[in-house]
Protein backbone atom coordinates (compact mmCIF):
# COMPACT_ATOMS: atom_id res chain seq x y z
CA UNK A 1 0.00 0.00 0.00
CA UNK A 2 1.60 3.53 -1.30
CA UNK A 3 2.24 6.10 1.66
CA UNK A 4 0.52 9.54 1.57
CA UNK A 5 1.94 12.27 0.46
CA UNK A 6 2.38 13.89 3.06
CA UNK A 7 4.33 11.14 4.33
CA UNK A 8 6.28 11.62 1.54
CA UNK A 9 7.10 15.40 2.00
CA UNK A 10 8.08 14.90 5.70
CA UNK A 11 10.69 12.18 3.94
CA UNK A 12 12.03 13.91 1.23
CA UNK A 13 12.56 17.16 3.56
CA UNK A 14 14.64 14.82 6.15
CA UNK A 15 16.94 13.26 3.02
CA UNK A 16 19.48 15.56 2.76
CA UNK A 17 21.60 17.72 5.12
CA UNK A 18 20.80 20.70 3.49
CA UNK A 19 18.05 22.54 2.57
CA UNK A 20 19.68 23.85 0.12
CA UNK A 21 22.58 22.40 -1.65
CA UNK A 22 23.33 24.02 -5.15
CA UNK A 23 25.08 21.78 -7.75
CA UNK A 24 24.39 19.13 -10.58
CA UNK A 25 25.96 16.54 -10.00
CA UNK A 26 24.02 14.18 -7.65
CA UNK A 27 21.06 15.35 -9.18
CA UNK A 28 22.48 14.52 -13.00
CA UNK A 29 23.06 11.21 -11.39
CA UNK A 30 19.19 10.31 -11.09
CA UNK A 31 17.89 12.13 -14.01
CA UNK A 32 20.23 10.69 -15.87
CA UNK A 33 19.16 7.07 -14.63
CA UNK A 34 15.81 7.58 -14.77
CA UNK A 35 15.98 8.85 -18.72
CA UNK A 36 14.49 11.85 -17.79
CA UNK A 37 15.22 14.15 -20.91
CA UNK A 38 12.14 15.38 -22.37
CA UNK A 39 11.94 15.23 -26.25
CA UNK A 40 9.81 18.16 -26.05
CA UNK A 41 10.69 21.87 -26.18
CA UNK A 42 11.77 23.40 -22.62
CA UNK A 43 11.38 26.58 -21.76
CA UNK A 44 13.60 27.98 -18.05
CA UNK A 45 12.49 30.78 -16.94
CA UNK A 46 15.04 32.10 -13.86
CA UNK A 47 15.73 36.26 -12.72
CA UNK A 48 14.83 37.67 -9.26
CA UNK A 49 11.16 38.69 -9.54
CA UNK A 50 8.40 37.59 -11.68
CA UNK A 51 9.47 34.13 -12.59
CA UNK A 52 5.97 32.47 -11.27
CA UNK A 53 3.87 35.19 -13.22
CA UNK A 54 6.06 34.37 -16.51
CA UNK A 55 5.43 30.58 -16.05
CA UNK A 56 1.86 31.27 -15.32
CA UNK A 57 1.39 33.53 -18.31
CA UNK A 58 3.30 31.13 -20.64
CA UNK A 59 1.04 28.08 -19.63
CA UNK A 60 -2.21 29.75 -19.97
CA UNK A 61 -0.62 30.76 -23.51
CA UNK A 62 -0.06 27.45 -24.47
CA UNK A 63 -2.84 25.59 -23.00
CA UNK A 64 -5.02 28.06 -24.95
CA UNK A 65 -3.33 26.97 -28.02
CA UNK A 66 -3.98 22.73 -27.43
CA UNK A 67 -1.18 21.99 -25.90
CA UNK A 68 -0.27 19.73 -23.10
CA UNK A 69 1.74 22.17 -21.13
CA UNK A 70 3.87 20.69 -18.04
CA UNK A 71 5.10 23.40 -15.67
CA UNK A 72 7.18 22.77 -12.64
CA UNK A 73 7.36 26.12 -10.11
CA UNK A 74 8.47 26.75 -6.30
CA UNK A 75 7.42 27.63 -3.70
CA UNK A 76 4.26 26.49 -3.24
CA UNK A 77 1.39 28.66 -0.91
CA UNK A 78 -0.94 25.91 0.23
CA UNK A 79 -0.21 22.76 -1.44
CA UNK A 80 2.42 20.85 -2.50
CA UNK A 81 0.49 19.71 -5.99
CA UNK A 82 1.03 23.57 -6.58
CA UNK A 83 4.67 22.73 -7.79
CA UNK A 84 3.98 20.15 -10.32
CA UNK A 85 1.09 20.84 -12.96
CA UNK A 86 0.04 19.57 -16.61
CA UNK A 87 -3.05 20.79 -18.23
CA UNK A 88 -3.15 23.58 -16.83
CA UNK A 89 -4.07 21.74 -12.98
CA UNK A 90 -2.12 20.68 -10.27
CA UNK A 91 -1.73 17.23 -10.34
CA UNK A 92 -3.59 14.61 -8.22
CA UNK A 93 -1.65 13.08 -4.80
CA UNK A 94 -1.51 9.82 -6.31
CA UNK A 95 0.34 11.05 -9.48
CA UNK A 96 3.16 12.52 -6.77
CA UNK A 97 3.13 9.40 -4.84
CA UNK A 98 3.87 7.47 -7.54
CA UNK A 99 6.60 9.30 -8.84
CA UNK A 100 8.13 9.69 -5.55
CA UNK A 101 8.40 5.97 -5.41
CA UNK A 102 10.09 5.64 -8.34
CA UNK A 103 12.41 8.34 -7.63
CA UNK A 104 13.47 7.14 -4.21
CA UNK A 105 13.95 3.86 -5.57
CA UNK A 106 16.25 4.93 -9.03
CA UNK A 107 18.22 7.10 -6.57
CA UNK A 108 20.23 4.24 -4.77
CA UNK A 109 21.45 5.82 -2.24
CA UNK A 110 22.17 9.39 -4.16
CA UNK A 111 21.13 12.51 -1.26
CA UNK A 112 18.78 15.01 -2.95
CA UNK A 113 17.30 18.24 -1.43
CA UNK A 114 13.39 18.69 -0.94
CA UNK A 115 13.79 20.82 -4.19
CA UNK A 116 15.95 18.46 -5.92
CA UNK A 117 13.43 15.53 -5.03
CA UNK A 118 10.42 17.37 -6.63
CA UNK A 119 12.47 18.59 -9.83
CA UNK A 120 12.78 14.84 -10.64
CA UNK A 121 9.78 13.68 -9.62
CA UNK A 122 7.78 16.45 -11.75
CA UNK A 123 10.13 15.42 -14.74
CA UNK A 124 8.83 12.10 -14.46
CA UNK A 125 5.20 13.07 -14.33
CA UNK A 126 5.77 14.82 -17.11
CA UNK A 127 7.34 12.31 -19.63
CA UNK A 128 4.59 9.75 -18.64
CA UNK A 129 2.03 12.36 -19.88
CA UNK A 130 3.55 13.13 -23.18
CA UNK A 131 3.33 16.55 -22.74
CA UNK A 132 4.22 18.92 -25.48
CA UNK A 133 5.69 21.46 -23.65
CA UNK A 134 8.05 21.83 -20.28
CA UNK A 135 8.30 24.70 -18.29
CA UNK A 136 10.49 25.04 -15.68
CA UNK A 137 10.79 27.55 -13.14
CA UNK A 138 14.04 28.10 -11.27
CA UNK A 139 14.21 27.69 -7.58
CA UNK A 140 17.33 29.75 -7.07
CA UNK A 141 20.24 31.31 -10.03
CA UNK A 142 20.53 29.09 -12.71
CA UNK A 143 23.99 28.18 -13.19
CA UNK A 144 24.32 25.25 -10.27
CA UNK A 145 19.97 24.95 -9.96
CA UNK A 146 18.22 21.78 -10.82
CA UNK A 147 16.51 23.49 -13.98
CA UNK A 148 19.55 24.07 -15.30
CA UNK A 149 20.38 19.73 -16.07
CA UNK A 150 18.04 20.55 -19.03
CA UNK A 151 18.78 22.32 -22.54
CA UNK A 152 16.13 24.41 -22.89
CA UNK A 153 14.81 25.57 -26.31
CA UNK A 154 14.30 29.21 -24.47
CA UNK A 155 15.49 30.65 -21.43
CA UNK A 156 14.23 33.75 -20.31
CA UNK A 157 15.75 35.80 -17.51
CA UNK A 158 13.09 38.17 -16.02
CA UNK A 159 15.40 40.82 -13.99
CA UNK A 160 18.61 40.76 -12.10
CA UNK A 161 18.13 42.25 -8.29
CA UNK A 162 19.74 41.67 -4.91
CA UNK A 163 18.66 38.79 -3.48
CA UNK A 164 19.96 35.55 -2.11
CA UNK A 165 23.35 37.50 -1.59
CA UNK A 166 24.85 34.60 0.84
CA UNK A 167 24.88 32.10 -2.25
CA UNK A 168 24.84 34.58 -5.65
CA UNK A 169 26.91 36.97 -4.54
CA UNK A 170 26.36 40.56 -3.61
CA UNK A 171 27.01 42.14 -6.87
CA UNK A 172 24.48 42.39 -9.92
CA UNK A 173 27.37 41.39 -11.64
CA UNK A 174 27.70 38.41 -9.47
CA UNK A 175 23.90 37.70 -9.62
CA UNK A 176 24.02 38.28 -13.40
CA UNK A 177 26.63 35.68 -13.98
CA UNK A 178 24.78 33.36 -12.22
CA UNK A 179 21.24 33.60 -13.48
CA UNK A 180 22.61 34.01 -17.34
CA UNK A 181 23.94 30.24 -16.81
CA UNK A 182 20.26 29.13 -18.11
CA UNK A 183 20.76 30.28 -21.67
CA UNK A 184 22.00 28.28 -24.17
CA UNK A 185 23.60 28.85 -28.02
CA UNK A 186 23.17 27.64 -30.89
CA UNK A 187 19.27 28.03 -32.25
CA UNK A 188 18.17 28.41 -28.66
CA UNK A 189 16.65 31.66 -27.62
CA UNK A 190 17.94 34.15 -24.87
CA UNK A 191 14.98 36.66 -23.90
CA UNK A 192 15.80 39.26 -20.95
CA UNK A 193 13.11 41.27 -19.09
CA UNK A 194 15.61 44.16 -17.35
CA UNK A 195 16.55 46.98 -19.22
CA UNK A 196 19.68 47.50 -17.82
CA UNK A 197 21.35 44.42 -17.45
CA UNK A 198 24.37 43.47 -15.95
CA UNK A 199 27.03 43.35 -18.18
CA UNK A 200 28.06 39.79 -16.80
CA UNK A 201 24.70 38.64 -19.20
CA UNK A 202 25.74 40.37 -22.34
CA UNK A 203 28.89 38.60 -21.98
CA UNK A 204 27.52 34.66 -21.07
CA UNK A 205 25.19 35.31 -24.39
CA UNK A 206 28.19 36.57 -26.15
CA UNK A 207 30.55 33.64 -25.17
CA UNK A 208 28.14 30.92 -25.90
CA UNK A 209 27.42 32.33 -29.35
CA UNK A 210 23.93 33.61 -29.22
CA UNK A 211 21.56 36.90 -29.38
CA UNK A 212 20.10 38.47 -26.73
CA UNK A 213 16.27 39.71 -27.03
CA UNK A 214 16.13 42.60 -24.73
CA UNK A 215 12.83 44.57 -23.69
CA UNK A 216 12.46 48.16 -24.70
CA UNK A 217 15.40 47.14 -27.36
CA UNK A 218 14.15 43.92 -29.10
CA UNK A 219 10.36 43.71 -27.80
CA UNK A 220 8.31 45.93 -25.53
CA UNK A 221 5.23 47.74 -24.69
CA UNK A 222 3.10 50.98 -24.72
CA UNK A 223 0.34 51.03 -21.33
CA UNK A 224 -2.64 52.74 -22.62
CA UNK A 225 -5.81 53.85 -21.26
CA UNK A 226 -7.92 50.98 -21.58
CA UNK A 227 -5.33 48.68 -22.52
CA UNK A 228 -1.58 48.07 -23.90
CA UNK A 229 0.77 47.23 -26.73
CA UNK A 230 2.95 44.71 -27.34
CA UNK A 231 5.78 45.58 -29.51
CA UNK A 232 8.24 44.12 -30.97
CA UNK A 233 11.33 44.44 -33.81
CA UNK A 234 10.37 41.51 -36.02
CA UNK A 235 7.09 43.65 -37.08
CA UNK A 236 4.23 42.52 -34.46
CA UNK A 237 2.40 44.70 -32.60
CA UNK A 238 -0.85 43.45 -30.92
CA UNK A 239 -3.52 45.78 -29.02
CA UNK A 240 -4.02 43.59 -25.78
CA UNK A 241 -6.37 44.00 -22.59
CA UNK A 242 -4.93 44.45 -19.80
CA UNK A 243 -3.66 40.99 -17.89
CA UNK A 244 -5.70 39.31 -15.67
CA UNK A 245 -2.82 39.25 -13.26
CA UNK A 246 -2.67 43.04 -11.88
CA UNK A 247 0.52 45.47 -11.45
CA UNK A 248 2.39 47.27 -13.98
CA UNK A 249 5.54 44.74 -13.81
CA UNK A 250 2.74 42.23 -15.30
CA UNK A 251 2.61 44.06 -18.48
CA UNK A 252 6.95 43.03 -18.45
CA UNK A 253 6.08 39.84 -17.34
CA UNK A 254 3.19 39.42 -20.46
CA UNK A 255 5.66 40.86 -22.62
CA UNK A 256 8.58 38.13 -22.16
CA UNK A 257 5.96 35.41 -22.52
CA UNK A 258 4.50 37.08 -25.95
CA UNK A 259 7.97 37.65 -26.81
CA UNK A 260 9.08 33.74 -25.94
CA UNK A 261 5.87 32.26 -28.12
CA UNK A 262 6.18 34.40 -30.98
CA UNK A 263 10.11 33.18 -31.29
CA UNK A 264 9.10 29.55 -31.03
CA UNK A 265 6.12 29.58 -32.98
CA UNK A 266 7.99 27.61 -35.45
CA UNK A 267 8.66 25.01 -32.83
CA UNK A 268 5.45 25.47 -31.02
CA UNK A 269 2.76 26.93 -33.68
CA UNK A 270 -0.40 29.41 -31.55
CA UNK A 271 -2.49 31.89 -33.34
CA UNK A 272 -2.84 35.58 -31.85
CA UNK A 273 -6.26 34.13 -30.05
CA UNK A 274 -4.57 32.36 -27.33
CA UNK A 275 -1.98 34.84 -26.70
CA UNK A 276 -5.15 36.90 -25.97
CA UNK A 277 -7.11 34.49 -24.13
CA UNK A 278 -4.26 33.21 -22.58
CA UNK A 279 -3.06 36.87 -20.31
CA UNK A 280 -6.86 37.03 -19.91
CA UNK A 281 -7.20 34.31 -17.55
CA UNK A 282 -3.36 32.89 -16.27
CA UNK A 283 -3.27 33.77 -12.37
CA UNK A 284 -1.37 32.64 -9.67
CA UNK A 285 -1.99 33.39 -6.21
CA UNK A 286 -0.65 36.06 -3.99
CA UNK A 287 0.41 38.28 -7.50
CA UNK A 288 -1.11 41.65 -5.94
CA UNK A 289 -3.79 39.43 -5.62
CA UNK A 290 -6.54 41.69 -4.22
CA UNK A 291 -9.35 39.93 -2.53
CA UNK A 292 -13.05 40.59 -2.58
CA UNK A 293 -13.87 42.09 0.58
CA UNK A 294 -14.26 45.75 2.77
CA UNK A 295 -11.86 46.22 3.62
CA UNK A 296 -9.78 45.60 1.17
CA UNK A 297 -7.40 42.77 1.49
CA UNK A 298 -4.30 42.65 -0.69
CA UNK A 299 -1.88 39.80 -0.69
CA UNK A 300 1.55 39.94 -2.33
CA UNK A 301 4.58 37.74 -2.26
CA UNK A 302 6.86 40.52 -2.98
CA UNK A 303 10.17 39.27 -0.24
CA UNK A 304 12.97 41.30 -1.23
CA UNK A 305 13.65 45.06 -2.28
CA UNK A 306 12.94 45.18 -5.68
CA UNK A 307 9.35 44.02 -5.45
CA UNK A 308 8.55 45.48 -2.71
CA UNK A 309 9.33 48.77 -4.72
CA UNK A 310 7.08 47.43 -7.19
CA UNK A 311 4.15 46.53 -5.01
CA UNK A 312 4.38 50.33 -3.41
CA UNK A 313 4.58 52.20 -6.89
CA UNK A 314 1.18 49.59 -7.47
CA UNK A 315 -0.37 50.95 -4.14
CA UNK A 316 0.61 54.22 -5.24
CA UNK A 317 -0.86 54.36 -8.37
CA UNK A 318 -4.14 53.63 -7.35
CA UNK A 319 -5.97 56.59 -5.59
CA UNK A 320 -7.05 55.67 -2.28
CA UNK A 321 -8.44 57.74 0.93
CA UNK A 322 -8.86 55.10 3.47
CA UNK A 323 -6.08 54.25 6.19
CA UNK A 324 -3.55 51.34 4.45
CA UNK A 325 -2.04 48.89 7.21
CA UNK A 326 0.93 46.58 6.27
CA UNK A 327 1.33 42.96 7.81
CA UNK A 328 5.17 42.28 7.17
CA UNK A 329 6.45 39.05 7.93
CA UNK A 330 10.36 38.13 6.66
CA UNK A 331 13.27 35.98 6.31
CA UNK A 332 16.55 36.74 8.76
CA UNK A 333 18.53 36.82 5.27
CA UNK A 334 16.26 39.75 3.43
CA UNK A 335 17.58 43.06 3.27
CA UNK A 336 14.58 44.13 5.45
CA UNK A 337 15.28 47.82 6.82
CA UNK A 338 15.46 48.73 3.03
CA UNK A 339 11.61 46.70 2.82
CA UNK A 340 10.39 49.08 5.77
CA UNK A 341 11.49 52.11 4.46
CA UNK A 342 9.64 51.60 1.36
CA UNK A 343 6.24 50.33 2.99
CA UNK A 344 6.16 52.57 5.66
CA UNK A 345 6.00 55.37 2.94
CA UNK A 346 2.82 53.97 2.46
CA UNK A 347 1.77 52.54 5.52
CA UNK A 348 -0.30 53.85 8.27
CA UNK A 349 0.55 51.12 10.56
CA UNK A 350 2.56 48.36 10.22
CA UNK A 351 2.45 45.44 11.99
CA UNK A 352 5.94 43.60 11.96
CA UNK A 353 4.49 39.73 12.45
CA UNK A 354 6.40 36.28 13.58
CA UNK A 355 6.39 33.56 11.08
CA UNK A 356 6.54 29.35 11.85
CA UNK A 357 9.37 29.33 9.44
CA UNK A 358 12.95 28.58 10.64
CA UNK A 359 14.74 31.15 8.59
CA UNK A 360 12.06 33.77 9.77
CA UNK A 361 13.56 37.03 11.69
CA UNK A 362 11.87 38.05 15.02
CA UNK A 363 9.53 40.55 14.78
CA UNK A 364 11.05 42.62 17.71
CA UNK A 365 14.57 42.11 16.18
CA UNK A 366 13.48 43.64 12.40
CA UNK A 367 12.25 46.52 14.49
CA UNK A 368 15.30 47.10 16.60
CA UNK A 369 17.39 47.10 13.41
CA UNK A 370 15.14 49.36 11.28
CA UNK A 371 16.63 52.79 10.13
CA UNK A 372 16.50 56.03 12.44
CA UNK A 373 14.27 57.63 9.53
CA UNK A 374 11.94 55.41 9.99
CA UNK A 375 8.77 56.19 12.19
CA UNK A 376 8.63 53.80 14.97
CA UNK A 377 4.90 54.76 16.04
CA UNK A 378 3.62 53.38 13.03
CA UNK A 379 5.28 49.99 13.98
CA UNK A 380 3.82 47.29 15.87
CA UNK A 381 5.45 43.59 17.25
CA UNK A 382 3.14 41.25 16.54
CA UNK A 383 3.51 37.35 17.13
CA UNK A 384 1.79 36.12 13.98
CA UNK A 385 0.42 36.97 10.63
CA UNK A 386 -3.36 35.63 11.49
CA UNK A 387 -3.02 37.70 14.95
CA UNK A 388 -2.60 40.65 13.46
CA UNK A 389 -5.17 39.76 10.38
CA UNK A 390 -7.63 39.58 13.69
CA UNK A 391 -6.37 42.45 15.09
CA UNK A 392 -6.91 44.36 11.57
CA UNK A 393 -9.95 43.30 10.95
CA UNK A 394 -11.59 44.83 14.56
CA UNK A 395 -10.21 48.26 13.84
CA UNK A 396 -10.41 49.03 10.31
CA UNK A 397 -13.28 50.59 8.51
CA UNK A 398 -14.87 49.16 5.09
CA UNK A 399 -12.95 52.04 2.81
CA UNK A 400 -9.62 50.75 4.29
CA UNK A 401 -7.04 48.57 3.15
CA UNK A 402 -4.86 45.83 4.44
CA UNK A 403 -1.59 44.77 2.66
CA UNK A 404 0.25 41.08 3.57
CA UNK A 405 3.50 40.91 2.50
CA UNK A 406 7.52 40.42 3.14
CA UNK A 407 7.71 36.45 2.21
CA UNK A 408 6.03 33.67 0.32
CA UNK A 409 5.37 32.01 4.29
CA UNK A 410 3.78 35.18 5.43
CA UNK A 411 0.89 35.06 2.24
CA UNK A 412 0.88 31.33 2.93
CA UNK A 413 -0.05 32.27 6.32
CA UNK A 414 -2.54 34.51 5.30
CA UNK A 415 -4.32 32.29 2.93
CA UNK A 416 -5.04 29.87 6.07
CA UNK A 417 -6.55 32.61 7.97
CA UNK A 418 -10.43 31.61 8.10
CA UNK A 419 -11.68 34.81 6.71
CA UNK A 420 -9.51 34.85 3.41
CA UNK A 421 -10.14 30.97 2.78
CA UNK A 422 -13.60 32.38 2.49
CA UNK A 423 -12.54 35.55 0.20
CA UNK A 424 -10.71 33.33 -1.52
CA UNK A 425 -13.33 30.66 -2.64
CA UNK A 426 -16.08 34.07 -3.12
CA UNK A 427 -17.68 33.41 0.14
CA UNK A 428 -18.02 37.04 1.30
Amino acid sequence: MSKSLAYWLSRIDSIHHNEIDLGLERLSQVVEKMSLYPSCPVITVGGTNGKGSTCAMLESIYSRAGYRVGLFTSPHLIRFNERIRVDDKEVSDDMIVSSFEEVDLAREGVSLTYFEYAFVAALNIFLQQRVDLVILEVGLGGRLDAANVLDPICAIVTNVGLDHLEYLGDTREKIGFEKAAIFRGGEAYSICGDEDPPESLFSAVSNIGGVLQLISRDFGFVRESTGWTFWSTNGLRMNLAFPLMQGEHQLINASLAIEAATLLKRQLPIDASSIREGLLVAERMGRFQVLPSRPLVVLDVAHNVDSVTSLVDELNRAAFKGKTRVVFAVMADKQFEEMLDLLVSVADKLFVCGLEATRSAHPDDVIKKISTNVNIGKMSSCKSVGYAIDKLLEISDPNDRIIVCGSFFTVSAALRHPYVVNLVHNKI
